[in-house]
């Protein structure tokens, strides 16, 4: 076996008050990267449906910087050759390198018969969104990986934890950054009450996906002081989507991952009144791209040849 078709699902970090420690998977969006062991040296990128100018060259794309440090750090001798069918938008928090990172590394591992474990696989992934983050950033990558809800236990030495969702029907309004990269805005300096209520709020998520309590779940993700502030004040209509959406009887809502994307968990029965309220409202942005009604997704990324 010489190549792998693999879907790699979208995934929302942070999940509220876990701000780089925690993320979810989707079961929509997906992209699906193909990933082929070459007899020729060296990494060749392609990509279909590229209308984001994602980068070709190995050295600035998020596999291909991925790869090379698996092969790097195995002696591979062999090529790669990589090709990644885009279903979703890139930039929009939603987590689209990381599936891309995640699904080379899942197949090469494969291919290879390393036999790698899961936070190995973690951790080769995350090496990759150097390449559109500038840092290894772990929580994509893990979601995308293993799927469910991932937190970070330790970093050093890496640890990441997967826990089972209940079933959640979500409403993901899709958005391209309007502003570009909002982490140099963000910081810790929150204080002493809200950093011991930030805490708080982070054991109450991991408490709400234990009960696997949907109600419980939307309002422990819905409030941060971290990042959703300063992520929140460049997606207009932020703030009254959210306030609205839970009145209509939303679980929580929150901006996904890095934004500008904004992500609702809520009843299967609320699912399309709330679907078509975000549209109203954020359909008035130029950045605006869809609507995606979908759910929590326990799978990461995995196999889908014949």
């Amino acid at each position: 076996m010489s190549r792998l078709i693999i879907k790699g699902p979208a995934t929302s970090a942070n999940v509220g008050p876990g701000y780089d420690i925690f993320a979810l998977a989707l079961d929509e969006p997906f992209d699906i990267i193909e990933v082929e062991l070459s007899d020729l040296p060296g990494i060749e990128i392609s990509v279909e449906n590229n209308q984001t100018g994602i980068p070709l060259d190995p050295k600035k794309n998020v596999a291909g910087v991925a790869a090379q440090a698996l092969i790097d750090r195995y002696s591979i001798k062999q090529g790669v050759k990589i090709l990644i069918r885009k279903n979703m938008a890139s930039g929009g928090g939603m987590g689209t390198t990381g599936a891309s990172a995640s699904a080379t590394i899942f197949g090469l591992n494969k291919l290879l018969n390393l036999n790698l474990l899961d936070n190995e696989l973690i951790e080769l992934a995350s090496l990759g969104e150097v390449a559109s983050g500038g840092a290894a950033h772990v929580d994509n990558v893990a979601a995308a990986m293993l799927g469910g809800f991932v937190f970070v236990k330790s970093f050093d030495p890496l640890d990441v934890k997967k826990m089972e969702l209940p079933e959640m029907p979500v409403v993901l309004a899709a958005m391209r950054k309007g502003q570009g990269i909002t982490r140099g805005r963000i910081t810790y300096d929150i204080g002493a009450e809200k950093l011991k209520e930030q805490m708080a709020m982070v054991a109450g998520v991991v408490h709400a996906v234990h009960l696997k309590d949907p109600m419980t779940f939307g309002k422990a993700i819905s409030k941060d002081y971290i990042h959703e502030h300063v992520r929140g004040a460049t997606i207009p209509g932020y703030w009254e989507v959210k306030k609205q959406t839970v009145e209509m009887g939303a679980f929580g809502c929150t901006v996904s991952g890095g934004g500008s994307s904004v992500i609702t968990f809520c009843p299967k029965e609320k699912q399309d009144e709330i679907a078509d309220y975000m549209h109203r409202e954020f359909s008035k942005s130029p950045d605006f791209v869809r609507i995606y009604k979908t759910k929590v997704s326990n799978t990461g990324v995995q196999f889908i040849n014949p």
